[in-house]
């Protein structure tokens, strides 16, 4: 019998125009109907001439199908290539990111007055926020009759961008002296009183206790009360309340 011919036309020309534009990116999504058109049509055309002659029925089957593959093989690559390509460029990024956090992270840690080292050397001790610098030392009449009080001078820097308080300082400045039986840890004191209010060093006293403002220097007064005339150690601590200098003064 004479093969009946439309359909394996069809098959053949639906599957050749597939198969044409099959390695074309993008146009291809078009060349994957145009395959699957051109299969089935050759399926029928198969199954129509299943008593005669299947010639172009198989022809345009065969074509139709080669245009899937190759649409799903020129898929596939170009996929690979866009995701190496695009996940290299992921990569990099993440990478640049990464070491521009560490940098900022770096740089912010070098600008933060908080995370320097504290450190006494040269009567200065730099305690993060705040510098003192000492400058003298005197003894002085004590606002407590009797006593004397060892009187401390140091220009005090805030080195941060916000206030400070730098009475904080006897937290990690301790005076110690020794008695007959003991080393004392002297209390802090107070010069003794003038009346008037011109005495500079209560006000630099009082600057003590003031808050400072960003990037500001003063000069302070720390003040202890003496037990004898014996000399005085004065140790300084860092953050972990661990002895990193001292210093030791004659009060005689």
């Amino acid at each position: 019998m004479t093969e009946k011919k439309i359909l394996g036309i069809l098959s053949i020309v639906f599957g050749g125009v597939g198969l044409t534009f099959s390695w074309m990116p993008f146009i291809n999504n078009m060349a994957f109907i145009l395959g699957i058109v051109g299969a089935v049509l050759g399926v029928i055309a198969i199954v129509t001439n299943r008593k005669s002659k299947k010639t172009l029925a198989l022809i345009g089957t065969v074509i139709s199908v080669l245009s899937l593959v190759f649409v799903l093989i020129t898929q596939n690559y170009y996929s690979k290539k866009l995701d190496d390509t695009f996940g290299q460029n992921s990569s990099s990024y993440s990478e640049k990111t990464k070491a521009e956090k560490a940098a900022n992270k770096t740089s912010e840690n070098s600008n933060d007055p908080s995370k320097n080292k504290w450190t006494f050397k040269n009567n200065v001790f730099s305690a993060g926020i705040m510098t003192y610098k000492l400058t003298k030392s005197e003894v002085l009449d004590s606002a407590q009759d009797g006593k004397k009080v060892l009187v401390i001078y140091a220009d005090v820097t805030n080195n941060t961008e916000k206030e400070q308080d730098p009475s904080n300082i006897y937290m990690v400045m301790h005076a110690f002296q020794k008695t007959n039986t003991a080393n004392k840890d002297l209390v802090t004191g107070m010069v003794k009183y003038d009346e008037t209010g011109n005495n500079p060093v209560q006000q630099q006293q009082d600057a003590l206790h003031d808050k400072l403002l960003s990037q500001k220097t003063v000069t302070v007064a720390m003040a202890f009360t003496l037990e004898n005339d014996n000399p005085v150690t004065v140790k300084f601590d860092d953050a972990n309340f661990k002895t990193i200098g001292e210093k030791q003064y004659n009060v005689k």
